[in-house]
């Protein structure tokens, strides 16, 4: 590789609403942490790309390369866009991260990204092969020959199809593999010791609710209950917390790479849970939780999808994190509702909830006893 690996960051910008507002203001304190742990790491070029003024004047003063974006409003195309990047700064290799992807990234994580990436060209390296936000790749220059992905979630797959690049397998860190997707994210990464100071500061500027949070942390460790969890859950982490956790789990996976794969797009989701909810009716549904379990962490994004709802993306983080009255979807008020008044502590999120999300709140409680993962 005759050039070192420049970093491209690329972060949205806020809605309007408050937990709109207050969840960008942690994923930018995150991004912001990010760019200075790959400065730790030896990274030279970084480059971030986001219409986030404030983020942008944070960043510029720190030595980073700033691509001042318009807001979208609902155009953006990421594979066109990062393509222009390359273009412009003339980027032989790239190191491309979601902005927020990975808020407990460290600078040793970054040294190892960029040592796997040492190998010959055309391979792929990649958090995670079926939904993706951390890629490296060189020669850049294959951009200009593949089908260019609409989100970064599909990058690793079309390289590997359209240009024949191979796999590279990174170690299974939870640095690399908790993402902040949405707020019901957030009490999760708040409670766990390793935040970067960007980040804790903002966390600490905003009042939140961590006791549902906490209560499913309990659980973890209580043999004597059982938590369910719901989503786009791979064998990997369910290995994972079967070992790790004393609990018992009962797993329910549907719709891995429903995004990737742009089955939610084309409205082929189909959920068996989704089903069983519609045909019981919410406050029945967590009533029927709440005799199989001590607790459960729902990746409702499947649901969403299964139910045909077309959300606002407001809407789906008021929902996550349980501000009822804020909502204006009916059916997601409904739902919601139920969920937070449910006889037992019900977490709602994405899918980094049920993956990276799950994981982050154990090494959190193994850490206070002691121990890590």
């Amino acid at each position: 590789m005759s050039e070192s690996p420049a970093l491209v960051v690329f972060e949205g910008t806020p809605g309007n609403s408050r937990t709109e507002q207050e969840f960008f203001a942690i994923r930018r304190g995150v991004v912001l942490d990010q760019l200075e742990q790959a400065k730790g790491a030896g990274i030279h070029r970084r480059i971030l790309c986001t219409p986030d003024v404030q983020l942008q004047e944070a960043a510029a003063a720190s030595g980073v390369e700033v691509e001042y974006e318009r807001p979208s409003q609902g155009r953006f195309h990421f594979g066109r866009r990062l393509l222009e990047v390359v273009r412009k700064r003339q980027l032989q290799s790239v190191l491309y991260l979601g902005g927020a992807s990975a808020p407990l990234i460290s600078a040793d994580d970054f040294r190892m990204l960029l040592s796997l990436m040492q190998g010959p060209p055309d391979m792929v390296v990649a958090n995670n092969v079926h939904s993706a936000d951390i890629v490296g790749f060189h020669p850049a220059s294959v951009l200009e020959r593949i089908t260019l992905p609409a989100i970064d979630n599909a990058l690793p797959y079309v390289l590997r199809s359209e240009a024949g690049f191979r796999s590279v397998t990174v170690p299974r860190l939870l640095s690399l593999n908790f993402d902040l997707d949405t707020p019901g994210d957030l009490p999760i990464l708040a409670v766990h010791p390793s935040v970067g100071r960007h980040t804790r500061a903002a966390l600490n500027a905003i009042a939140m609710d961590v006791t549902r949070c906490q209560r499913v942390q309990a659980i973890l460790f209580d043999p004597l209950q059982e938590l369910v969890i719901f989503g786009r859950v791979g064998a990997p982490l369910f290995q994972f917390l079967d070992e790790q956790t004393r609990c018992r789990v009962r797993l329910y996976s549907e719709e891995r790479s429903m995004k990737a794969l742009g089955r939610d797009v084309r409205g082929e989701v189909c959920s068996l849970m989704g089903a069983l909810v519609e045909q019981l009716g919410f406050e029945e549904y967590f009533r029927l939780l709440s005799r199989a379990a001590h607790g459960a962490v729902l990746d409702t994004r499947v649901l969403f999808a299964h139910w045909g709802w077309q959300l606002a993306q407001e809407d789906r983080f008021h929902s996550d994190w349980g501000r009822v009255d804020a909502i204006r979807h009916e059916g997601l008020r409904d739902f919601t509702e139920a969920a937070i008044h449910a006889p037992i502590p019900v977490l709602l999120g994405g899918h980094s909830l049920v993956a990276g999300g799950l994981w982050t709140l154990l090494d959190a409680g193994l850490r206070v006893r002691g121990f890590s993962t």
